[in-house]
């Protein structure tokens, strides 16, 4: 059974049609990977997933439950109380990290847990802590986001959006904003929840890091779905032009 349903998806800005008509759907346990040129309309798909954005037209169902959809040509999202559960079952990291400069990184990742899932403070700490273990970043606990590198800001975003238990891990870009020798460490925990068998959607443009660690990939261009399958039948054997011309820029 699909944990996500996307149909015909549009999101227009004005006349400018970003999202034109995306469909796709992802099982419960699986890694799909989004690959594409800048602009092709890859974030824009998460933002409205995660509903940073509203949508222009389409569907979208998740865990069971219709988040918003296109009634007579009319856009209706689905109650508060809905929106709300749906919401707690989503996590999504960011290219810029988003952390709060003036909370430690203890507090970045019991905040949302103490307000939004009312957990008793202890054990927000103690499940903070797991997951700095888990990130190699238990010794920086007590520092703030100024004091970190950009890898490792970006693994304590991942950790914040883990404490929340979401059924679905939402990445764009997550290495976008780092040096190339910070990128290895923020890969690498991503790579250990794939094989936790997190369900996860990633934006990246790693192309060998897409291929390892995707079930299966989209490649998207000009807001429409112009390729997906397995992994390495897209990457390694692409069969539309716009996907070989794509991947050609990637060879060494």
């Amino acid at each position: 059974m699909s944990i996500l349903t996307v149909e015909n998806l549009k999101k227009s800005y004005g006349v400018l049609n970003v999202l034109k008509g995306i469909s796709f759907s992802l099982e419960e346990g699986e890694v799909l990977g989004i690959i594409g040129s800048s602009g092709s309309g890859k974030s824009t798909m998460l933002r409205c997933i995660s509903r940073l954005e509203t949508i222009s037209g389409g569907r979208i169902e998740i865990c069971g439950k219709t988040m918003v959809e296109t009634i007579n040509g009319s856009v209706t999202y689905a109650p508060k109380d809905v929106l709300r559960q749906i919401g707690l079952d989503i996590g999504m990291v960011f290219q810029n990290f988003n952390l709060f400069p003036h909370f430690n990184v203890v507090k970045n990742i019991t905040e949302a847990q103490t307000t939004v899932l009312k957990r008793d403070p202890k054990e927000a700490q103690k499940i903070a802590m797991e997951l700095l273990e888990a990130m190699e970043l238990a010794d920086k606990a007590l520092s703030y986001p100024s004091e970190l590198s950009g890898g490792q800001q970006q693994r304590v975003s991942i950790a914040r959006a883990m404490a929340l238990n979401p059924k679905i891990m939402l990445f764009d870009e997550p290495t976008s904003a780092l040096d190339p020798e910070l990128t290895q460490g923020v890969l690498q925990v991503i790579k250990s929840l794939a094989a936790k068998k997190m369900t996860m959607i990633v934006v990246t443009h790693e192309m060998s890091f897409a291929r390892d660690i995707s079930d299966r990939i989209i490649f998207m261009d000009d807001g429409l779905v112009v390729e997906q399958g397995k992994a390495r039948d897209v990457i390694d054997n692409p069969q539309e032009k716009r996907t070989q011309a794509f991947l050609q820029t990637f060879k060494d």
